[in-house]
């Protein structure tokens, strides 16, 4: 494979990502909103909703696990080098290889499970016990979802620690930036 085709999966993969933050984004403001009229329903019109927190809930869902891709993308997440600062530049790159893989070894298993239980959600016709009666298998489907975002982001992650994607000339973050 040349290097380009590395580019452009990593390019793909971003783009995946992207969609992904926005999903999760309009499930933020799903939250606010509903937690807005919650309140107003509750104080204002003393007829609170039946269906605001089971929608927030399955909404916080959905931004985590959504969002989680998009925020490794843009080194994010939380990193701890108590002991890596420790050692040497080339241990560090080697043994971040190793635990990209390993987290991606790991979104791989979630999703495999992940996935199954949305299945089995779809086939018994599982639903909430509200009175919303919503099909479990919906919200279930950030869990897959997000965790194979997440573990393409891990291999993406690989392809710049073995300097097959460079991101420094890529604009990874539209966003932001507009």
């Amino acid at each position: 494979m040349t290097k380009n085709i590395f580019i452009e999966i990593d390019k793909l993969i971003g783009k995946l990502s992207l969609m992904a933050i926005a999903i999760a984004a309009v499930a933020l403001a799903v939250i606010a909103t509903s937690v807005i009229w919650e309140v107003f329903a509750r104080s204002i019109f003393q007829r609170p909703t039946i269906w605001a927190m089971e929608i927030s809930t399955y909404s916080i869902t959905i931004a985590g696990f959504l969002s989680a891709a998009y925020v490794l993308r843009q080194n994010g997440h939380l990193e701890i080098n108590l002991i890596t600062q420790l050692m040497s530049k080339r241990t560090v790159h080697l043994l971040g290889i190793f635990t990209d893989f390993l987290a991606f070894l790991f979104c791989l298993i979630v999703v495999i499970y992940g996935t199954q239980l949305v299945e089995i959600s779809y086939l018994i016709g599982s639903v909430s016990v509200s009175e919303l009666r919503v099909d479990l298998w919906i919200p279930q489907l950030a869990v897959p979802v997000g965790f194979g975002l997440l573990g393409l982001e891990f291999i993406c992650r690989i392809f710049v620690r073995l300097g097959l994607v460079d991101r420094v000339n890529q604009d990874t973050s539209p966003l932001l930036h507009g």
